[in-house]
């Protein structure tokens, strides 16, 4: 059963770790008293009138930072050390999943078995600690439905090979993302034995590469080589429409070197210059857009304005004329962080219907350039408020 705050709220064994801050720079009139493990890692503002009121959720504080502190080595030493080591890479709610489970048994649990999990809760609900207690309590699966996220097996199964550091807001997102009830993109995971950071910042960028033989070499390549991959991937995927090879995708996926997708470029490349490429007949209709967009993030409406954003951005983008004109692919411009082509493709379902539902493509930079993490951010944060994208 959870642990009652209030029960030990004047009863402390301990001596608080206090954390003070400079009130003329953050405007906080308190500090923070933080109890040790044998009084559940209890946390209060302490006023300068003597008032103290319990802290209700996550204190956004490392536990490399608590540790740099004076008195801050003694309190993380006095929680079990493996809930400390499973707790470190969760960057600022590491502390706060620690605080969860000296409150609740079956949060210890999660965080010994499935911390990511756990991590999850807390993330959802940050400010709250009873609410996490409180689904802490649930089944597994119940907590990942409680969540809206994909609450079978296999999603369990999925959470459990994730190897990646929680430092950067992407990887929360694209985990958001792979458990998405509904597509389950999480699927094209089952082949690998580790989910790394890298693989998820593959995903992000190339999500038709998950599961394939050049997705998996990408994984073990060295950052020149994947450097160069993706300087030439783009091209290489448009270069195989461009000459009606209806096995271009397959021929891609099973590249196992930049060798191997170089010989394939120049090879569509010399084909593709005897081959004269027709834009649909009805190029001068407006696309239909079903997402308007933003200030930033700006729909290609038209075949004009397809074709100038592959001459701006130096790739083949016009390519999907005819995708986007039968309602298979939506293209975006994107123009700050920085400039990229966003690329989004219709989602069907088992029946080969299609559904409202769109799925990101592919996220490109000038020159096929690999967008960085606060460009994906911005991108997957726009995405978010729009309910049918995933």
């Amino acid at each position: 059963m959870p642990v009652c705050c209030t029960q030990y709220k004047n009863e402390h064994i301990s001596i608080p770790l206090i954390l003070s801050f400079d009130e003329t720079l953050t405007f906080f009139p308190f500090v923070l008293e933080f109890y040790d493990w044998r009084d559940g890692l209890a946390m209060y503002r302490a006023y300068p009138d003597g008032h103290r009121e319990l802290l209700e959720g996550s204190c956004s504080f490392y536990i490399e930072h608590i540790e740099s502190l004076a008195g801050g080595k003694a309190w993380i030493d006095s929680i079990p050390t493996q809930l400390v080591n499973k707790a470190r890479v969760y960057a600022d709610l590491g502390v706060y999943m620690l605080k969860i489970a000296a409150m609740s048994d079956k949060a210890r649990h999660l965080l010994s078995q499935r911390p990511i999990l756990l991590y999850l809760v807390c993330e959802r609900y940050p400010l709250d600690h009873e609410q996490v207690v409180s689904l802490c309590e649930l089944g597994q699966r119940q907590i990942l439905a409680h969540l809206g996220l994909a609450s079978c097996r296999s999603a369990l199964r999925f959470i459990d090979r994730i190897q990646s550091d929680f430092s950067t807001r992407s990887v929360v997102i694209v985990i958001h993302r792979l458990l998405d009830p509904q597509t389950k993109p999480f699927i094209l995971f089952r082949h690998y034995q580790a989910i790394t950071t890298l693989t998820l910042q593959v995903y992000l960028q190339w999500p038709t590469l998950t599961g394939t033989k050049l997705g998996f070499y990408l994984m073990k390549a060295s950052q020149r080589e994947r450097l160069q991959i993706n300087q030439i991937l783009s091209d290489v995927f448009q270069l195989g429409y461009r000459v009606l090879d209806v096995d271009s995708v397959r021929r891609i996926h099973a590249a196992t070197s930049y060798d191997e997708l170089k010989q394939l470029h120049d090879r569509w490349l010399i084909a593709q210059r005897t081959a004269k490429f027709v834009p649909d007949p009805s190029c001068d209709k407006a696309y239909d857009i079903p997402f308007t967009g933003n200030n930033n993030i700006v729909p290609i409406r038209n075949y004009q304005q397809l074709e100038s954003e592959g001459i701006e951005q130096n790739h083949y983008v016009a390519i999907y004329h005819h995708r986007i004109i039968k309602g298979e692919y939506l293209v975006y411009k994107m123009h700050m962080p920085e400039r990229v082509t966003i690329g989004l493709k219709r989602h069907y379902l088992a029946n080969g219907r299609a559904s409202d539902i769109y799925t990101v493509d592919q996220i490109q930079a000038r020159n096929n350039r690999m967008p960085s993490y606060e460009t994906l951010e911005t991108v997957y944060g726009w995405l978010d408020s729009i309910k049918v994208v995933r």
